[in-house]
């Protein structure tokens, strides 16, 4: 099995995710947006936003040493506000897509912040799927989902809770089926007996 990290962003990881970033522009919407009259794509703004080290948390994945993508944890969600993190940017390569990079990125930015979380994903992405099955594994609890504008954007927005421990949080999902399933063997039950 290859060997996974995610990993703060260090000073000598800005270069490599300087490049990242241009992958992840062009992969989100390089259709609908154009590049910068450099050639780049993302304007100085975004990229001022991004950079910015204020409440917020920048990481490397790599997969066997080599740089497998990026993501951005900010301490205030875009939409909720304080007291809630999002997932401001998370970005895998192609090439490590539907192998479980992802996940495994995404469920260790939620053990490590545990808590509040928003995730926020533009309509067109299709990652609102990766996105889906990964918060139905760590919420604990109720999984509010809404769509919210800014600007000319929409987004998908979801919000929910996370756990510090996978296991506590398949143990709370064991324990909440296992309810499920009682209450319908009870009603079962009862419709037999209302029935005799």
């Amino acid at each position: 099995m290859a060997r996974f990290s995610l990993r703060s962003l260090r000073r000598t990881d800005v270069p490599l995710v300087r490049r990242l970033i241009q992958l992840y522009i062009y992969d989100l919407g390089g259709d609908r947006w154009g590049v910068e009259a450099d050639g780049t794509f993302g304007s100085p703004g975004w990229h001022r936003r991004f950079w910015r080290r204020d409440h917020g948390h920048h990481f490397v994945v790599r997969l066997d040493g080599r740089p497998a993508g990026f993501a951005l944890v900010r301490e205030r969600a875009h939409f909720a506000g304080a007291g809630v993190r999002e997932i401001s940017e998370f970005f895998v390569l192609r090439k490590y897509r539907r192998r479980g990079v992802g996940t495994r990125a995404a469920r260790a930015l939620f053990a490590r912040f545990p808590g509040r979380w928003e995730v926020a994903v533009l309509t067109w992405n299709p990652a609102q799927r990766f996105w889906r099955g990964v918060i139905r594994r760590v919420a604990l609890g109720r999984v509010g989902a809404s769509r919210r504008h800014h600007g000319d954007l929409t987004f998908v927005v979801w919000h929910f809770d996370a756990t510090r421990s996978p296991a506590r949080a398949r143990a709370l999902r064991r324990a909440a089926r296992r309810r499920r399933s009682d209450d319908r063997r009870s009603r079962s039950a009862a419709a037999g007996l209302s029935s005799a």
